[in-house]
Order: structure tokens, then C-alpha cells, then sequence
């Protein structure tokens, strides 16, 4: 049976929205929400929010994964009825990491690790087809013709949040823990020690999400707390982002592509 998976896509019903992970079956469409978030996760209903909490006891909140499975679903199915379309909408969460600790409410959403996504799709299957092999071909290539660019509004624009009430620092990609400091060639981390050379890489793609452009040097340095202006220098340039402005004022900015 024909099955067509798309990562990363995005549409526009009501609104614009992104999907992770669309598998579609010529009986269902499953869209799969994926958290790629490491440490002790909590699931709370009332408020609808995931609460991360780290080795280090760092908690951190998040969206709901659930919430955003249930406004996703609709807005694809909004999407599909648009277009005449049939076809049952299911949704689960996906959790990256198979060793995680998971604490949720009763739901009757599945969740899963990626190694269990093969079973859960063929448990869905019923044996009904609602398309025939070229009408998913159809509809599949429309998804694609139609995906478009997904840039968010930056966090602190979106919620009215000033630029100092943000932690800054770099977070340790193995423990999460903010603060890693700059030692050599490497970014140490004072919790678990772990050393790595570019985890001021995501640092600089969290700035983009949380304010908008461009980002200048000296504000670099800010956020990541650097010390070192070449340092800096040569981390921008290292990003592929595109620099604007004079060389003495220079900014940079990013093309807005996937991003969740």
C-alpha cells in the first residue's frame, strides 16, 4: 500500500501552520508532533504546558505538545476539506529520545519513540482505502507545491517580553545546562564537564527565534557571553547567515527556513 512521509511542513488553512512529520496512507493522514527535548518531561493539563526538568533540577516550560497536536490536526483538516478531501486525521507525539521519562495525564493520544512508529501506523490500517494510489499521488504533490517557508515571529515580540528578562549563556547539548564557559577551543560545561566546539552554534539560532534582526557583534557577545569580538566574528561568519550594513555596524540576519 501506498504510503507518502513529508518532514517539516508547512501550510496555510485559517492560518499558517507547520506539521514535523505527515505520513499519508490512502486510509488516514497521521501527523506526528516530535519534541526533540532532553531531560525529565512532564505533561500537566491545567495549564496545558511541558515542563522539562533537567539532571541539574533546572525546569523549564514549554507548549503543550498535546495542544499543538489537537490545533494541527485541525487546521489540516480544515486544509483537506478546503480541497474536497476525505480522509481521517489522526495525530501523535513523538519523543526523540528512547530513554526518556515521561510524566502525562490519562490521554488517550499515543505517545511514542520513532522505533515504535512503524507498528503504531500499521495498527491504524482498516483495509478501506478512501484514495485510490493517484489521488495520494495528487494530494502528496499538493502538499508539496503548496509548502512554504515557516518563519516565526520572534518570542519576545509575539509575548511583549524585554530582551534583559532572557537568561544568556550557552546550553550544554548533553545536560542542557545554561552557562557553558569558553575554555580554549572549547565550551565547558559546569555541571556534567562535557566539552564541545560549536555549542555556541545553537545559542545563535536561539537568539533568531527570540528577537528579530540583525544580530550585531556586540550583541552576540551579550547573549553567549563571549569575550572574545574575533572569536565572534568568525562564529557569525561560520553560520551562513547573511550580513547587512557596513562592515563598522554589521548585523546579520537568517533566511527564515523549517524551524520548531
Amino acid at each position: 500500500m501506498s504510503t507518502y512521509i513529508l518532514n517539516d511542513v508547512s501550510l496555510s488553512s485559517s492560518s499558517l501552520f507547520q506539521i514535523d512529520t505527515l505520513i499519508l496512507t490512502p486510509e488516514f493522514a497521521l501527523i506526528c508532533e516530535v519534541k526533540n527535548i532532553a531531560g525529565e518531561l512532564s505533561v500537566t493539563e491545567n495549564p496545558p504546558q511541558l515542563l522539562r526538568i533537567t539532571e541539574s533540577g533546572r525546569i523549564s516550560g514549554f507548549p503543550s505538545p498535546l495542544a499543538q497536536l489537537t490545533n494541527t490536526c485541525q487546521l489540516f483538516e480544515d486544509w483537506l476539506t478546503a480541497k474536497n478531501i476525505n480522509l481521517p486525521v489522526l495525530g501523535c507525539v513523538v519523543l526523540a529520545y528512547p530513554k526518556q521519562r515521561l510524566s502525562i495525564f490519562k490521554t488517550t493520544v499515543p505517545i511514542l519513540f520513532p522505533s515504535i512508529i512503524p507498528q503504531h501506523v500499521r495498527s491504524l490500517y482498516t483495509n478501506q482505502p478512501l484514495l485510490s494510489t493517484e489521488e495520494l499521488q495528487s494530494l502528496a504533490q499538493s502538499i508539496v507545491k503548496e509548502h512554504r517557508s515557516y518563519a516565526p515571529n520572534p518570542i519576545s515580540t509575539t509575548y511583549s517580553i524585554k530582551p534583559k528578562d532572557f537568561l544568556t549563556g550557552v546550553d550544554c547539548p548533553l545536560c542542557n545546562t545554561l552557562g557553558m564557559t569558553k575554555k580554549g577551543q572549547f565550551w565547558v560545561c559546569p555541571s556534567c564537564n562535557h566539552q564541545c566546539t560549536t555549542a555556541h552554534q545553537q545559542a545563535i539560532l536561539d537568539w533568531f527565534l527570540l528577537f528579530e534582526g540583525p544580530l550585531t557583534n556586540n550583541e552576540c557577545r551579550r547573549f553567549c557571553e563571549i569575550h572574545c569580538s574575533q572569536f565572534t566574528r568568525q562564529a557569525l561568519l561560520n553560520m551562513n547567515l547573511t550580513p547587512v550594513r557596513a562592515t563598522k555596524n554589521r548585523g546579520y540576519i537568517k533566511q527564515h527556513t523549517q524551524h520548531r
